[in-house]
């Protein structure tokens, strides 16, 4: 018969409801589960974990479907199950108690605390009965009952030593003034000697996306010209784009691979780091003018317009690995699929392109990845590469369709304000870039949605769900949004987000600043009090929010001319030095904004009237190469209060530069602004020769096919003006 639900049955969280019917008497996290733990000085079980996490879901179904395991639950402990999507803060604290216990972290993150939430033990997932060199989950019951009962005041004790060590602000020593440069290089050197040469990425194991690692690499290569930091760039997000982390069929980067070569990856797909990566790769793109790095931004944008978007504009958070309790089920083919669909010879061809084989690498199913590449298939089937482009296409076209009827992998339908800011960042930037004004219209949307729904009396917000504003935002949400609207404004030149992106900044300043020691901390003053309040300013999935913090103040600083935005910055970066000087590879996104704050920036003021085929000629220009220290303004109509706009007035078009500490003469056209502009470093490598053969090649066979094409009409006596008549 099956149990009740619980107290989850009332939250909007996808994955809260999925515990809903759990014989666990599960509280969410709040007031009345901590209250209830002190007032009966019980332990908390905290378990944390998210709606698309595979091995959330295992132990679920093993564990807390077990009703003998539910009842030591409930005897023992006071039961709180936790969106780590929704409560980052309490995630954040939690998984550094465990990496500190253990040495390593993941989800699901269960966790045993005292009764004032101060952890003691802990681990990730555990099995009902001992394997994988795992004990079962009620021996780990009965041990962490014992722990506090048999000696509450020991374990009290040893979880104030726990929380001593992971308290950032009691370990910070005094820096020993390195130079900024030295850091950066320290942080580089480290990245060279952990990169996979033959596949790309970093390590020789599970491969991770690490977006932070590459924008710094990127930041270098355009301040040095150091070639084997493009090599780097280059040959990793090559091969992550051709892995099966990417979905070869429907677009969007998985959450990452389970093995060196990037090919078989852990399904979830996450709206925040594709949105990290779809900006990247648009730098590459500014950087090299490859296909690829134009491609996968716009197959990532296809992805979330068509199976993310909120009829309101924002985008849903991920979606989930599993389908009908199967990893991969969704994403992944037998070779048998793919002959009935595509008939022997396409499949022949499409199965050599994407890996195909009876074998597979997950129980006879395939995950499609880049095996061979058009002209290797052409040499090697005997065929001209428009042929091979064609099988592919059409293959691609099948299969798509084919998985559409699929039962589909469920999706987290929570509208996260932070990582929407992040996916605004990126289709600004994919206008800028790109060109699509539908991109830009798309962020605009987005980001109206989030001002008017999530912007409450002067606070933001975390989660939007079932028409419901809920849970006070945190650092993360705050940065990632102020780095969006700056990106806003520089990306329509609309001077309403550079006033929005203001009121956020000295929300944010106010809400989250150390007065102290300098930096934000994760919670706020109005938010969630933690038994500890952190910074966390280590890059992990995603750049730190103190990383995006300081480089979003770093430049609405230098939009704004506003003294506190630029110093708040500095002094962040300031506030960590001591750690970047330790392990600076740990801090890659604070050392991008230390970067940056040490370089003078492009300042390009547009004066007079967008509207004007000028303007569009000067705005290609400016974005045609990576400039990651511009800063962009207009002053619409002479109106602009920005002091970069003071003195900038005319009744044309006009365009003002000024770099490195130099500012020029106005000039109104695209040729004129193109001269003015410091031309980016030469890319020397041969990286890019693979791409220019292949297109040479089909140029080569399409003008011999039509050649072919012309004899035979001759032969057949039939003329281009017969042709034509007919």
């Amino acid at each position: 018969m099956p149990f009740s639900k619980n107290r989850l049955e009332q939250e909007s969280s996808p994955y809260l409801l999925q515990h809903a019917a759990n014989p666990v008497d599960w509280y969410p996290w709040g007031p009345e589960a901590l209250k209830k733990a002190k007032y009966e000085n019980k332990p908390i079980f905290l378990s944390i974990g998210y709606s698309s996490c595979h091995w959330c879901h295992v132990m679920a179904e093993e564990c807390f479907e077990n009703l003998e395991i539910a009842q030591l639950m409930n005897q023992w402990f006071i039961n709180i199950k936790v969106d780590r999507e929704e409560h980052p803060d309490v995630d954040a604290l939690y998984m550094k108690a465990l990496v500190e216990l253990s040495g390593q972290g993941g989800w699901p993150l269960n966790m045993f605390l005292t009764p004032d939430q101060k952890p003691y033990l802990g681990g990730t997932y555990f099995p009902p009965l001992p394997k994988f060199n795992r004990p079962g989950f009620p021996r780990v019951l009965k041990e962490a009952h014992k722990h506090f009962s048999g000696n509450p005041k020991q374990t009290d004790s040893r979880a104030r030593e726990l929380l001593d060590k992971i308290n950032l602000q009691k370990k910070a020593g005094k820096p020993r003034g390195i130079e900024p440069k030295t850091l950066i290089q320290g942080a580089v050197e480290t990245l060279k000697k952990r990169f996979d040469e033959e596949y790309g990425g970093f390590g020789a194991g599970m491969k991770f996306l690490e977006p932070m690692h590459y924008t710094l690499l990127l930041r270098y290569w355009a301040e040095t010209g150091d070639e084997e930091t493009l090599h780097i760039l280059d040959k990793s997000l090559t091969k992550m784009a051709e892995g099966g982390v990417f979905d070869q069929l429907g677009g969007g980067f998985h959450r990452y691979s389970t093995d060196r070569l990037w090919r078989v990856p852990h399904f979830e797909k996450m709206l925040n780091d594709n949105g990290h990566l779809a900006k990247l790769f648009l730098d590459m793109f500014q950087v090299t003018k490859q296909d690829i790095y134009r491609e996968i931004p716009e197959q990532i944008f296809s992805w979330v317009e068509r199976e993310m978007t909120f009829p309101g504009g924002a985008f849903f958070s991920n979606q989930d690995a599993d389908t009908q309790g199967k990893e991969g089920a969704w994403y992944t083919w037998e070779l048998k699929e793919v002959l009935s669909l595509l008939g022997p010879k396409h499949a022949k061809v499409f199965s050599q392109a994407f890996g195909i084989t009876s074998k597979g690498q997950l129980d006879g199913r395939n995950v499609l990845y880049v095996n061979k590449k058009v002209e290797t298939l052409s040499e090697s089937e005997n065929i001209p590469i428009f042929e091979v482009d064609h099988i592919l296409k059409k293959g691609r076209e099948t299969l798509f369709k084919v998985r559409e009827k699929r039962p589909r992998p469920d999706t987290d339908e929570k509208i996260i304000t932070s990582w929407n800011g992040l996916m605004i960042t990126a289709l600004a930037t994919g206008y800028a870039v790109l060109g699509e004004k539908k991109y830009l219209e798309s962020a605009k949307q987005c980001a109206e949605f989030i001002w008017s729904k999530q912007w409450v009396d002067g606070k933001l917000f975390r989660v939007y769900k079932d028409r419901k504003t809920s849970i006070a935002g945190c650092l993360e949400d705050y940065a990632f949004f102020l780095e969006a609207l700056v990106t806003l404004y520089e990306t329509s030149l609309e001077s309403k987000w550079i006033s929005k992106a203001r009121q956020l900044a000295d929300r944010m300043i106010k809400e989250f600043w150390d007065k102290e020691g300098g930096g934000f901390f994760l919670s706020g003053k109005s938010g969630e009090q933690l038994v500890s309040k952190l910074k966390n300013p280590e890059d992990e999935a995603l750049p730190s929010a103190n990383t995006v913090a300081s480089m979003a103040l770093l430049k609405l600083g230098r939009l704004t001319g506003v003294k506190i935005y630029l110093e708040k910055s500095k002094e962040t970066v300031r506030a960590f030095q001591p750690f970047m000087e330790q392990n600076p590879v740990a801090f890659t996104g604070l050392l991008s904004t230390l970067s940056s704050s040490n370089m003078a920036p492009t300042e390009v003021v547009f004066a007079g009237p967008q509207v004007s085929p000028a303007f569009e000629e000067m705005w290609k220009v400016l974005q045609a190469d990576y400039r990651p220290n511009k800063v962009t303004i207009w002053n619409e109509n002479g109106k602009s209060t920005l002091p970069l706009a003071e003195g900038k007035i005319s009744t044309e078009l006009m365009v003002y530069l000024c770099q490195k500490g130099t500012c020029y003469p106005p000039v109104n056209s695209g040729k004129a602004f193109d001269r003015l502009l410091e031309r980016p470093h030469e890319i020397r490598l041969n990286i890019f020769d693979e791409d220019k053969k292949k297109a040479q090649i089909l140029e080569q066979e399409q003008n011999n096919f039509m050649g072919v094409m012309g004899q035979i009409f001759q032969q057949s006596g039939i003329t281009r003006q017969a042709r034509d008549k007919k």
